[in-house]
């Protein structure tokens, strides 16, 4: 008897529950569109009244006017969380695009009573969205929840982050922040930076300083050397990977790429095959052109004087990873390469068109991203397709997600775009004697960012990936 009042219990109240959660569902789910309404008027005493019309509509807290003691936090049975935060936020959590409704309420438990549980209580959250301009208003993010120094900087020079002026309003936009994931804290959370260990790290030698319009620390944040000339806020919410779920492109639908050889004083090009062992450029002087396509084996470019020019389009480097030394100088064929390169996007991931491939071999895995040459570094995002805005991008779902992106320039750069690591180490170099411009958005698993010179990163939506989203999204 006890067994079957059990497994009745399981079955009805459980049942019970499953419907009570759908019927919030129901409501939840307008509430949040309803919510998202005013995000871009900042207006959350509106979306707590949008939130609270659709939950009675749907027969929650019915006779509560204004939702008053619903929305009371010693009860949360309403909850509108703006930017999204808490257990129900899932990867949205600390997006300000973002709202998140949650509807809390409990039913009478029918055979649970016999063993003590006289009602169960059901939670439900959505989160809706309403963005036209970016989803992620973040110049730097380091995603690693854990590990201190997430978030470095290092060097001599000044890094300056500052929104340009948005043509259609004649303002700056809102966002080039910095958010730093990690827990990694010593002390009191006071929102300034001091000694021991910390989330985010300015190592900067004596003089260097950045300048942003606000730096977000879940952890604390350190300082051993240098400025931090910002605004902190520590403890601040974790926020989730604003790229989750985005797929790259396919091996099977480009093309492969060409490779250049030296054959009597001239430039040849072979095509790249599925079986290849990379492309290798050792010519001192010489200048070569790749074409987009698929790179089977990774590129590996060294010597004196080399000039490396990408014409516009996706390079799917497919195992190997990219190796760029010496004083070569990586550019594009574009209008005009110093003010406006061509855009490009280097996708680094496994090799998934050679059937003889194993984990042991170089040449099929994915690999490190080093552009790191002696000279100029010269490449921007795409500026169309379904990639817009994406410049480096190391697959997160290949087998060694982990393998780092490097980007160092020893004379003048010009980088626009988003860097895409999910799962990797960036470092961000500039140490020419100008002033570099890092046009760029960093999301990585961690970061380092520095050099002897200082680097200029304005935050330009324009030139970064952008997800549009308007409406429900989870």
């Amino acid at each position: 008897m006890v067994v079957l009042l059990g497994i009745a219990a399981l079955v009805i109240d459980l049942g019970m529950s499953w419907m009570l959660r759908r019927h919030e569902q129901n409501a939840a789910d307008p509430a949040a569109i309803a919510a998202a309404r005013y995000i871009e008027d900042s207006d959350y005493a509106a979306m707590r009244t949008a939130a609270c019309f659709y939950a009675q509509e749907n027969g929650f807290f019915e006779g509560d006017t204004g939702c008053a003691t619903a929305l009371a936090p010693a009860n949360k049975n309403l909850q509108v969380l703006w930017p999204p935060s808490g257990p129900h936020a899932g990867p949205f959590a600390g997006r300000p695009e973002m709202v998140l409704v949650v509807i809390r309420d409990t039913h009478p438990s029918f055979f649970g009573r016999i063993f003590g549980q006289s009602e169960a209580t059901v939670t439900t959250g959505a989160v809706a969205s309403r963005e036209t301009v970016s989803a992620n208003s973040n110049s730097l993010v380091a995603l690693d929840p854990e590990s201190c120094a997430a978030g470095k900087l290092h060097g001599n020079g000044d890094i300056t982050i500052e929104p340009v002026v948005n043509p259609d309003t004649g303002v700056p936009y809102s966002g080039g922040y910095v958010h730093v994931n990690s827990s990694c804290a010593t002390g009191s959370y006071n929102n300034t930076c001091s000694n021991g260990s910390g989330a985010f790290h300015q190592g900067g030698n004596a003089g260097a300083e950045i300048i942003s319009p606000h730096i977000y620390i879940h952890g604390t944040c350190q300082a051993s050397g240098g400025t931090v000339s910002s605004p902190v806020t520590e403890g601040a919410p974790q926020i989730g990977d604003p790229l989750a779920g985005l797929r790259g492109p396919r091996q099977e639908d480009y093309p492969g790429g060409y490779c250049p050889k030296k054959v009597g004083g001239m430039i040849v090009y072979n095509e790249v095959l599925p079986t290849s062992t990379g492309c290798q450029f050792n010519t001192n002087g010489m200048t070569a052109d790749l074409t987009p396509g698929v790179y089977y084996g990774g590129w590996n470019f060294k010597g004196n004087s080399v000039t490396l020019r990408l014409q516009p389009g996706v390079y799917i480097i497919a195992g190997g990873g990219i190796k760029v030394s010496g004083s070569a100088t990586v550019s594009s064929i574009g209008a005009d390469p110093t003010t406006d390169p061509a855009r490009v996007l280097i996708y680094s991931t496994d090799n998934t068109e050679d059937p003889t491939c194993t984990p042991a071999q170089a040449r099929c895995v994915q690999g490190p991203i080093g552009l790191s040459g002696q000279s100029s570094l010269k490449t921007w995002g795409m500026d169309s397709g379904p990639w817009k805005g994406l410049l480096t991008w190391q697959d997160g779902q290949g087998s060694n997600p982990s393998a780092p992106i490097t980007l160092v320039g020893q004379g003048s750069m010009n980088v626009a775009g988003t860097i895409y690591a999910p799962q990797a180490h960036v470092k961000l170099e500039g140490n020419g004697a100008s002033t570099a411009r890092l046009a760029v958005q960093v999301i990585a698993w961690t970061w380092d960012v520095g050099g002897n010179g200082d680097l200029y990163m304005p935050y330009d939506p324009s030139e970064l990936y952008r997800i549009t989203q308007r409406g429900l999204v989870h």
